[in-house]
Formats: structure tokens, sequence, C-alpha cells
């Protein structure tokens, strides 16, 4: 299965009609389990994780203007994802 975001990515939730919506981080690409991909994100401003589908999420324009030049290196990783239905 061939995944369309790549690990380091920010993204953000699909359907959302709201502009100041949080901005997801790509942690992990996740094994097929399903129909489609799916990813361990965990959220810039929140730093909630969760596992959603490909279809949930969109490609964010840019990276947070606030993060600058931070790697995926120095931002929190949570232990243990949440799974969004």
């Amino acid at each position: 299965m061939i995944h369309k975001f790549k690990v380091g990515q920010f993204v953000l939730p699909a359907g959302s009609p709201r502009p100041d919506c949080d901005t997801y981080l790509v942690l992990k690409q996740l094994p097929g389990t399903s129909y489609e991909p799916q990813y361990w994100i965990q959220g810039e401003r929140s730093g909630i994780d969760c596992i959603v589908r490909e279809s949930q999420i969109k490609a964010a324009d840019s990276a947070p203007p606030h993060l600058g030049s931070t790697s995926l290196s120095e931002l929190t990783i949570g232990d243990r994802p949440k799974t969004f239905r």
C-alpha cells in the first residue's frame, strides 16, 4: 500500500471548514490494515496524537510559521496514539 503523506509532513483535517484548525505532524506511516493507508499524527498546538485514515487528512500548505526550522526529532511524540472514527 502506497502512502501519500511522508513522515515529518504537516497535514490538516480534510473536512474542516475552520481556517484556524490545528496543524498535525505525520509521526508514522502505519502498515496496511484496512482498505486505505493510515497514519499516526500529532496536533502541533494541542499535542494530541491519533490515528487517521488517508482520506481524513490533506496536505498543509506549509509548516506552521512559529515552528520555523524545527526538526521532527525536536518535537514531542506521545506514548500511545488514540484512534479517531
